[in-house]
């Protein structure tokens, strides 16, 4: 299903009373009686296991960054996603990045600082790195990067893959590439040329006519930042409608493309968090919104070096008083919605890095006084140190104190937090930078085995009966949806794939069950409170029951845990 419709999808109503597509409680409930005359239907015979494709995050997206050049800066490798389980956890994979080069047109020039057909295209790599375990060997067409995402896509069908244009460094040449029709035309048809139909500059006996055609699926626009500028001054008051004049451009382009493959590109961007880069900009326009699948939203660096002296939070949920401007995750998402933007429309952005100070002398609190910035480091550096780590659930923020250093970063725990807000807000789902940097995929997990425990996504279709939790304990009778088709127990299972397993029974597409309402919320889970056998909470839209004694246990968190999901809720 396309992430973009001709309207601006609707998300599922959470309002109280709302009906939804719901299994019983997902244990013996009154509705399980309305169910059970579905089990008298003739038959259907339960698909063969399905091959194995994007993440099924439950109607949601989470989108990470690759960088070029990481496979030799950090050693990471487009190998690693299938290694460490990411692929299991991602949607999208955004590559980063393409340049608009000095020629103001989308290019891989063999020039220093104009492009990187090295990592892209022309490195040959081993076949210890490689997704498929085979080394590229000399007189292939395509090796480096480009040739490890299509090999990734033949493990991972569903992934989507894009190429992200921009970023900070190479941002210098959009206000000029588009302060013209000439000039945006001039550029777009240059993207689809080289990205979409794949046609490669010849460099080194790589690349040529359609060498990259099918790796990408879309573009990603990383203009860093229209009107206000970046790390360059490469900027001018008309870059606002320029810039969507150039978003409806590519809109039209990958448009006409898709009509001639049969294929539905993606135009997606990463968009501010501030309100003076987006109002400026353009990135709070309604045409932008009809133009876009989505929205990446930076959801980090509102603190960091420019501050030397003071430590404080990168990337919390809620804002802390007036500290950073009043920057939170959540205003920066919801600017966007305010705006006309759809929920559905905006992904999180999150860091799978932090920002550090040295000289603090308290490391138990934020903003605290500090002797100098320390620089950043990744996730996975972070989590190696021995060092104490703090979450202050108010604020949906985590932080690192080692020695006298002071770091603020995401962690499982402030992820967590906010894949919670990612559901029950109705959002998207979320985006990593980058990917490289978290340690064995330990951020990655959380954000995925969250949005699978929750509330379904936009993504699934209002229709659809509830999804299948692998913790739940379902019981005879008991209704569920995955993949787009309705299930019902044939007797008590629990962690058994729906179309995988006789324990279930096929009984057709979504809408096929009946409508049952959803439930009243009950209280929040708490970390530190006790549960006995009986008692019910709510976690992301969900409500838990106990099946035991607990406490501690995170609720959806293990398929064979004290946890029975119950129901969806509001």
């Amino acid at each position: 299903m396309s992430d973009r419709s001709p309207t601006r999808p609707v998300p599922p109503s959470t309002a109280p009373g709302a009906r939804r597509r719901l299994a019983g409680a997902v244990g013996a409930t009154a509705s399980t009686a309305l169910l059970l005359g579905a089990l008298a239907a003739p038959a259907v015979a339960a698909p063969a296991d399905p091959p194995h494709g994007a993440a099924d995050l439950n109607g949601y997206r989470s989108v990470g960054y690759v960088m070029a050049d990481s496979r030799v800066t950090r050693d990471f490798q487009i190998a690693d996603l299938v290694r460490t389980g990411a692929i299991e956890d991602l949607t999208h994979i955004n590559y980063a990045f393409g340049n608009v080069t000095a020629d103001l047109v989308c290019d891989i020039a063999d020039v220093p600082g104009e492009g990187d057909p090295e990592n892209d295209y022309l490195a040959e790599v081993s076949a210890a790195d490689s997704v498929d375990g085979t080394a590229d060997v000399p007189g292939q067409a395509l090796a480096g990067n480009f040739n490890q995402l299509r090999e990734l896509k033949d493990v991972s069908p569903g992934t989507k893959v894009l190429v992200s244009l921009g970023g900070w460094t190479w941002s210098d040449h959009f206000s000029e590439a588009a302060s013209t029709p000439e000039g945006r035309t001039a550029l777009v048809d240059s993207c689809i040329d080289l990205y979409i139909d794949g046609n490669l500059p010849e460099v080194g006996g790589r690349g040529g006519p359609g060498a990259a055609a099918g790796i990408f699926d879309g573009i990603d626009i990383d203009w860093e930042w229209p009107v206000t500028g970046g790390e360059t001054a490469n900027a001018r008051p008309e870059d606002k409608e320029n810039f969507l004049l150039l978003m409806e451009e590519f809109r039209s382009a990958l448009d006409a493309a898709g009509a001639a493959t049969g294929e539905d590109y993606l135009l997606t961007a990463f968009a501010p968090a501030g309100g003076w880069n987006a109002g400026e900009g353009g990135w709070l326009d309604p045409r932008l919104f009809d133009v876009v699948d989505f929205l990446n939203v930076q959801g980090y660096d509102f603190h960091g070096g420019w501050v030397p002296n003071q430590t404080g939070h990168q990337g919390n949920l809620h804002p802390d008083g007036d500290n950073n401007w009043g920057l939170g995750l959540d205003g920066a998402l919801g600017m966007y919605v305010d705006a006309g933007a759809d929920p559905s429309q905006i992904n999180a952005g999150l860091a799978a890095y932090g920002h550090g100070w040295f000289g603090v002398e308290d490391g138990s609190q934020a903003w605290q006084p500090a002797q100098g910035y320390v620089g950043t480091k990744t996730y996975a550096e972070l989590q190696a140190l021995d060092g104490e780590s703090f979450f202050d659930p108010e604020l949906g923020a985590s932080w690192l104190y080692d020695g006298d250093e002071w770091w603020s970063y995401d962690d499982p725990t402030s992820v967590t937090a906010k894949a919670e807000f990612v559901a029950t807000q109705g959002y998207g789902g979320a985006m990593w930078w980058d990917l490289s940097g978290d340690h064995r995929n330990e951020l990655g997990d959380a954000l995925g085995s969250t949005l699978r425990a929750a509330t379904p996504g936009p993504g699934v279709a209002a229709e659809c009966a509830v999804p299948w939790y692998g913790s739940g304990v379902y019981t005879g009778g008991d209704v569920v949806s995955h993949g787009g088709t309705e299930y019902a127990a044939q007797w008590w299972t629990r962690n058994q794939v729906p179309g995988s397993s006789s324990a279930w029974q096929q009984i057709g597409p979504c809408g096929t069950a009946p409508d049952v309402e959803v439930q009243p919320c009950a209280s929040e889970w708490s970390r530190e409170a006790v549960y006995t056998g009986g008692q019910t909470v709510t976690r992301a839209g969900v409500n838990y029951t106990a099946q035991w004694w607990t406490r501690g246990e995170l609720p959806g968190s293990t398929p064979w845990g004290s946890w029975d999901p119950v129901g969806l809720c509001a």
